[in-house]
């Protein structure tokens, strides 16, 4: 998947300092601007412009649908979710000021702002917001568990703060980001066309090394034609807009990433989440969706990065054939880990590509590389490599990037038991992990595995104490995952030796009885 793994910008779910130790609070004055900003975006008409803080909102012509709009772009721009036992009872925009200055720890204008010349992050409270909720964390004695610096990385081994960790925060499955003949095609590319392409493919950035990859991973994936592209958060991002317009339906798997969700949110096109990797619901859906729309588009998943499971490719192949709907699959933590030659989940099902529609990935992850791709018939990949956004407007995958992805689908072929060793590495954490009575979700023949703690707050703490003690996996946050689910994740490689997987496991579980 594109980075599929990124969860969204972080939330620090600790309790909130105490009202002595909090900033000034003339927070009221710019948590009510930006409620009634959002309230009238969401009042229908003139309405919009008598609404002050203590209007009714049935007053303002603002039913269910419209406030629960209001309130998911506030969630945005304060990066927080609202309890829905919170918003019981709020009739007025007072009300819901007084919500988030209750309960979401919002932080007035810090230092005094307003008594001297305006700056930028004055205007956006969610700066002030963020803040406090690292300074919370810092009263809580946690470290901020996101953006922590690698100083080195050999294999496995990676150096963060001047000491030596076991690393299980990469994606790099098969161990090909730091293989000597992949490096050394880099080296080479760089050599003959520089370390940027300069331009997008269509106006003078194109070169031979990303035609030949095109062609490789149109043979590698078993599609009649690839198509890379620089970024796979941007191929998704972008490509559900250029499919599907005002007449279309995009149902997306409810835990897809936030480039599907994105990319489906920014189309003009109808869209739904259904139930994760329920082929049925999703039969029901296009049962009594399907006849309205001109053409439906279907996005699942191939491995899902949050917990290590992934879908009945056969199953969701019978649905969207019954249905006339295009089937899109992510491929992004899929291909290089699933089936016996690392091709992806079709490999695994033992599928034939041409019975799905399209096929996006990622070179970022098992191809130790950067970019996106997609594959499918010659016919749409053609005409989606020459008209969507992502490829038509934006500079093409680096010379280096896409020499190094080249090379690292040729090293798969000459060292098969790259596979192998990654589907054992996994099996043998997975099992471990299971035997030490740790909670493991759904996780199953992939190398994502997460261990679920039931809380942001003990996710936060075990992965500190692993950190301390030699290991680094990084926790899962509300609300990238509901707070009941809130993980520290493993990704797993080929590289992983056993006595790394056994001592993590140990340290983990000791980590996790003492929280």
């Amino acid at each position: 998947m594109p980075t599929t793994d990124t969860p969204p910008p972080p939330v620090f779910p600790v309790r909130p300092l105490p009202a002595a130790d909090r900033p000034a609070t003339r927070s009221r004055a710019s948590i009510t601007r930006l409620v009634l900003e959002e309230l009238r975006r969401s009042a229908p008409g003139r309405a919009a412009r008598g609404l002050t803080g203590p209007t009714r909102l049935d007053d303002a012509g603002i039913d269910e649908t419209r406030f629960l709009d209001a309130v998911n772009r506030l969630e945005g721009r304060y990066q927080m979710r609202f309890h829905p036992d919170w918003l019981r009872g709020i009739r007025t925009a007072d009300d819901l000021v007084e919500c988030i200055a209750a309960r979401m720890f919002d932080a007035a204008d810090p230092d005094g702002a307003g008594d001297g010349p305006a700056r930028a992050a004055d205007a956006f409270p969610e700066c002030a917001a963020l803040e406090e909720r690292l300074a919370g964390l810092a009263a809580a004695g946690l470290a901020n568990p996101f953006l922590l610096a690698n100083e080195e990385v050999h294999g496995r081994i990676a150096r963060v703060a001047g000491r030596e960790v076991v690393s299980f925060t990469s994606f790099d499955y098969l161990g090909l980001a730091g293989h000597p003949a992949v490096a050394e095609a880099a080296k080479r590319a760089i050599d003959r066309f520089g370390t940027s392409a300069s331009a997008s493919r269509m106006v003078g950035g194109n070169n031979s090394i990303l035609e030949e990859l095109d062609a490789t991973l149109a043979a590698f994936t078993g599609c009649e034609r690839a198509v890379v592209f620089p970024c796979g958060y941007g191929t998704n991002a972008s490509v559900f807009g250029h499919l599907c317009g005002p007449d279309d339906l995009i149902l997306y798997d409810e835990l897809a990433h936030n480039s599907i969700q994105q990319g489906a949110a920014g189309s003009r096109a109808a869209k739904r989440p259904f139930r994760h990797n329920d082929h049925e619901r999703l039969d029901g859906l296009l049962r009594d969706l399907r006849p309205r729309y001109r053409r439906v588009v279907v996005a699942i998943e191939g491995v899902y990065s949050m917990d290590g499971d992934y879908p009945d490719l056969p199953r969701f192949i019978e649905v969207k054939r019954r249905h006339d709907a295009l089937l899109y699959v992510d491929e992004a933590h899929s291909i290089g880990t699933m089936g016996p030659d690392g091709r992806g989940i079709c490999d695994f099902f033992g599928v034939d590509p041409a019975e799905g529609d399209l096929w996006m990935g990622t070179i970022s992850k098992a191809l130790g590389s950067g970019g996106g791709y997609l594959a499918g018939s010659e016919r749409l990949i053609r005409w989606l490599g020459c008209t969507t956004p992502a490829f038509v407007f934006s500079t093409a995958c680096s010379p280096p990037n896409a020499a190094a992805a080249l090379e690292a689908i040729r090293v798969i072929g000459r060292e098969p038991w790259r596979v192998t060793r990654l589907r054992e590495r996994s099996e043998f954490f997975l099992k471990l992990a299971l035997d030490a009575g740790l909670d493991t979700g759904t996780s199953g023949d992939t190398p994502v595995v997460p261990v679920i703690l039931g809380s942001s707050a003990r996710a936060m703490q075990v992965s500190q104490r692993l950190l301390e003690r030699g290991v680094n996996a990084r926790p899962i946050l509300y609300p990238a995952v509901p707070e009941r689910a809130a993980r520290v994740r493993f990704f797993l490689t080929c590289e992983h030796t056993e006595e790394q997987i056994v001592h993590a496991v140990e340290e983990l579980a000791a980590a996790v009885a003492e929280t």
